[in-house]
């Protein structure tokens, strides 16, 4: 059943890609990625507004597969890219299989990921859920997504998906890039850099169990940051205006996943400034794409107003405390601090400072940090790019060199800088951002570097597709090992139960509402009708 449903929602989210591509949004190309990732931004639009009208049953759901289907079987006979990608989506629909096959999912999945995604299947979503679960109020348009998947005889076994179809498209679209042979010559760079990335997503994020809503949100953010660069080193055409199609869609799929990156519109700075001799900016303004990733922006922005009463939970100056389900301020600053000290290694899960303001302020959490969290897990990740790097300049370094072309990137690596940054005075751990910045930080100028060297282009394919073989290998046997290893210790058969582990802890919040109804039959009137739900 999952393996029959995975193939399914496959093609249905290329349906919708193609769909939305071919008569809204109109962007050209023949990446099968790029179709599938705009096919997860259309499902997820989809989502967010159905969800404020009726609940994501499985008679629902069937028919947003079943439709997503045959606008793939319409466009299989109009488009090409379908057929020209086959091959490559034939391999990552193998690839990705082992991936799927999970016992323990995200930590963070029982606590407020699947108690939401439920919520949807069984409700309207009602106003005020952030008073239920603290969780609820830092939502992701991944619960949404996963909704969807909600079909008949799946049995909840089917909510992990959302992030094997981003690794899925980022992978196909990466692949095509590689293989795009009009990259051989002047932006060679790119396909070291593809290259590089392909690696990086499959041997650091092989495990799909971590993934939550923080790693499916950094693949994206790297194919954001190839989108642009392959932009700004092209000659300005009229095209180019095109070419941003995709990237508003890839800025608001990773907005969505994870509001924290909203930060990440400053890379807009140097598409725009490169642009600026076109100056049709209103034509930019109007367009399909823009207007629709302005909508995805806004429908997550009132998500979290329904949920907290925020804007952005939990910044304080979006918050509005008048409405009946908004959060004190005293209250939004205490999760605040309190998210701030697990990022800076002062919380964790069943432990937490007791002077948790103390703690945060003037550095006095730095010490705490390099002992217990960056000579325990940063320096691990980056001493293992730094061994992925030298393999990669010993295998692709040779003694002759070429004049190569000047190419724009200091600009893409300033950003990501300032950005890292950021990320290190404020929220300091890996899964807040960090695995991708210091990805980009070391790869980017290495990609650059590399460009220089020219080797015959049948050698340099083999190269690359050596290196793609090896990754591969290497993302197939830690998943063999990952799954003997949870085959002992929880009796784990793969090939028998398909289907991760719930508990009755899963379930508490919707337990929790079924006693919230059975003390108060007015509240179920509250839940159906959309009103607020209020702390009692």
């Amino acid at each position: 059943m999952l393996l029959f449903y995975y193939i399914a929602i496959l093609t249905s989210i290329i349906g919708y890609g193609s769909f939305m591509n071919d008569k809204i949004i109109k962007y050209r190309t023949n990446n099968l990625g790029s179709i599938g990732l705009i096919g997860i931004f259309t499902l997820i639009l989809i989502s967010y507004v159905t969800s404020q009208f009726f609940a994501h049953t499985k008679i629902f759901n069937l028919f947003i597969l079943i439709l997503g289907i045959l606008f793939f079987l319409y466009f299989c006979n109009k488009k090409n890219y379908i057929f020209q990608n086959i091959n490559l989506f034939i391999f990552m629909i193998f690839f990705m299989i082992i991936f799927i096959l999970i016992f323990k999912n995200h930590d963070d999945f029982h606590y407020y990921h699947f108690p939401y995604i439920l919520m949807l299947t069984e409700y309207p979503h009602p106003i005020g859920i952030g008073s239920l679960n603290i969780g609820f109020n830092t939502h992701s348009s991944i619960f949404f997504l996963a909704s969807l998947f909600h079909l008949p005889g799946s049995n909840y076994s089917l909510f992990h998906l959302p992030a094997t179809l981003c690794m899925f498209f980022a992978n196909l679209y990466l692949l095509n890039l590689i293989y795009n042979n009009k990259f051989y010559g002047k932006n060679r760079f790119i396909i070291f850099f593809s290259t590089a990335s392909f690696v990086f997503i499959n041997i650091f994020f092989y495990r799909l169990a971590e993934h939550g809503t923080d790693k499916s949100a950094m693949i994206l953010i790297v194919i954001f940051i190839i989108q642009i660069l392959f932009i700004l080193n092209r000659k300005l055409e009229k095209d180019d205006f095109n070419q941003l199609v995709f990237i508003f869609i890839l800025l608001s799929l990773i907005i969505s996943f994870k509001a924290l990156y909203i930060l990440y519109l400053v890379f807009l700075i140097p598409i725009f400034y490169k642009l600026t001799r076109e100056k049709d900016y209103l034509k930019l303004i109007v367009s399909n794409s823009f207007l629709l990733s302005s909508l995805l922006f806004l429908l997550v922005i009132f998500t979290n107003f329904l949920n907290s009463g925020c804007l952005l939970f939990p910044e304080a100056k979006t918050c509005f405390q008048k409405i009946p389900w908004g959060f004190s301020i005293e209250k939004i600053e205490e999760y605040k601090i309190h998210y701030e000290n697990w990022a800076k290694a002062g919380a964790g899960a069943g432990y937490t400072n007791i002077d948790k303001i103390t703690y945060i302020k003037n550095f006095n959490w730095l010490s705490n940090w390099v002992d217990n969290y960056f000579f325990n897990k940063v320096s691990d990740f980056i001493f293992s790019l730094i061994f992925i790097l030298i393999v990669l300049f010993l295998f692709f370094k040779r003694k002759i060199s070429i004049s190569s072309q000047k190419i724009k990137y200091k600009s893409i690596l300033f950003l990501n800088i300032l950005l890292l940054f950021v990320w290190f005075f404020y929220h300091p751990a890996l899964r807040y951002g960090g695995y991708h910045l210091f990805f980009i930080l070391f790869f980017l100028p290495f990609s650059v570097f590399l460009q220089k060297y020219l080797e015959n282009k049948k050698k340099f394919t083999k190269k690359i597709t050596i290196i793609i073989i090896i990754a591969s290998l290497i993302f197939f046997g830690r998943n063999v090992y990952r799954l003997s290893d949870e085959n002992k210790k929880y009796m784990y058969n793969p090939f028998k139960d398909t289907k991760y582990r719930l508990t009755v802890k899963s379930f508490r919040y919707e337990n929790f509402i079924s006693k919230l109804i059975q003390k108060n039959p007015e509240k179920i009137k509250e839940l159906y009708n959309k009103k607020y739900i209020v702390r009692n």
